[in-house]
């Protein structure tokens, strides 16, 4: 597939697990399904929502399969290759390429700091390694190094380099990227926190890769295309309800076992979060069955 500009709402998907830890195949082409019935723009596998740092390599790859199926012809699909080093992103890389992925999402190395400079050199690397699209994720929380508006815009001058995820929150960072970027016709910013969503979208951004489409895909896709034709009450609505889902991925102490649970209550999979996390409570569970259901969403 021709990778289209991105816009709209991407999901970053879950990797369902069964009790055994191993990877369920069947609840998460249910979820790619259901996310695709729901209108989303693009399926990002093997992010932070994925667990993907904890997966084994024969874990990923039963999981990038499942999914590339799924996505044939349906979705442009994005693979992540997020890793510690360069060499070990590229390893990742050539495997995305092999399974048919149409596009790649990139960290900074994490770990060890690394320079603004250094981050130049390790998308550098990617784009000469691979001549499919990358995009660049920015996810200081998770890999200690932040990319900066101005390190955005000069990898974003590298051919192929087609898109920011920014996960950071650091909304003047994120405005400056788009001022910088916007003359860029190939090139999109999109949001990653997804109690922004609103306001990024109002100030530019081309699109949203929420976690939270794991639980509410159809409301993402609602709550963009309000806002784009103007509806903001509309849009609003949805986004006080995306807030308090947000509230909740804390309830037990880690987000993960709660957005392995929602698909579970619609249907796909166990909810098994990657050892050594713990499985939502059966209280946790109950608790948001009923904070799902009073914002509207139908469950198994």
């Amino acid at each position: 597939m021709v990778l289209p500009k991105l816009t709209g709402v991407i999901p970053p998907v879950i990797t369902p697990m069964k009790c055994d830890y191993s990877v369920d195949e069947e609840a998460l082409r249910g979820l790619v399904r259901h996310m695709q019935s729901c209108r989303v723009d693009g399926i990002f596998a093997m992010g932070t929502a994925a667990e993907s740092p904890m997966l084994t390599r024969q874990q990923r790859l039963r999981a990038l399969l499942a999914v590339r199926e799924e996505c044939k012809g349906k979705s442009p699909l994005l693979v992540g290759v997020m890793e510690t080093s360069t060499a070990r992103v590229l390893e990742l890389v050539k495997e995305a390429e092999e399974i048919g992925a149409d596009a790649v999402v990139a960290v900074s190395p994490y770990f060890f700091r690394v320079k603004p400079k250094e981050i130049v050199k390790h998308f550098a690397a990617i784009r000469e390694r691979t001549e499919l699209p990358i995009v660049i994720y920015n996810v200081p929380a998770y890999t200690g190094n932040p990319i900066d508006a101005e390190t955005v815009y000069e990898i974003a001058q590298f051919p192929g380099v087609v898109a920011f995820k920014d996960s950071s929150g650091n909304m003047p960072q994120f405005q400056k990227t788009i001022r910088l970027t916007r003359h860029l016709e190939h090139f999109s910013v999109l949001q990653g926190v997804q109690v922004l969503s609103v306001i990024s979208l109002l100030m530019g951004a081309a699109g949203l890769i929420p976690g939270v489409a794991n639980m509410i895909p159809g409301q993402m896709v609602r709550l963009y295309e309000a806002v784009k034709s103007g509806k903001l009450e509309e849009a609003y609505e949805v986004q006080d309800f995306v807030m308090k889902l947000e509230e909740s991925l804390t309830m037990e102490g880690y987000s993960l076992s709660v957005l392995k649970a929602a698909p579970q209550l619609l249907g796909f999979g166990e909810g098994q979060p990657h050892y050594p996390l713990d499985k939502l409570s059966d209280t946790g569970l109950a608790s948001l069955a009923a904070l799902m259901r009073s914002g509207g969403v139908e469950l198994a």
